[in-house]
């Protein structure tokens, strides 16, 4: 029996994330959110990548698969943490996603006023003019 090189070892691993990633896209099909179908498919073309790196001695493929793994697990451990509620990694979130909400309502808008058109101090109700006269009407 002879050892693998590692060049097998990485095709086997590459193989093994196309076939989990895409019992995962599979999942994710079922649901309603959009993005972890599209982070998925991607993860899938970079597997690929890496996959025909390896097998044909592209180092560059390698390389970029080798940062998106950091980048991929990177996320994974974080999205893991975040439903678990480790830390207060939930809290932080929750605060940065607060203080936007906050900033947007606070924002100065343009607003449209449906009675005057586009006013900036506020309704101001019809002024009377003396220029307009009212006639009798005589029929």
């Amino acid at each position: 029996m002879g050892c693998c090189s590692g060049r097998c070892t990485l095709a086997f691993i590459c193989g093994m994330q196309l076939v989990s990633v895409l019992e995962r896209q599979v999942v994710d099909f079922l649901g309603y959110q959009w993005a972890p179908i599209l982070t998925n498919f991607l993860h899938i073309i970079i597997v690929i990548l890496g996959l025909f790196g390896t097998i044909q001695f592209r180092p560059r493929y390698v390389t970029g698969y080798a940062a998106w793994l950091v980048v991929w697990m990177t996320w994974n451990v974080f999205i893991i943490c975040f439903y678990l509620e480790v830390g207060d990694l939930s809290k932080l979130v929750g605060f940065i996603y607060a203080c936007y909400v906050v900033k947007l309502i606070s924002e100065e808008e343009d607003s449209f006023d449906f009675i005057g058109g586009f006013d900036s101090y506020g309704y101001q109700g019809p002024q009377k003019t003396s220029h307009l006269q009212l006639q009798p009407m005589y029929m």
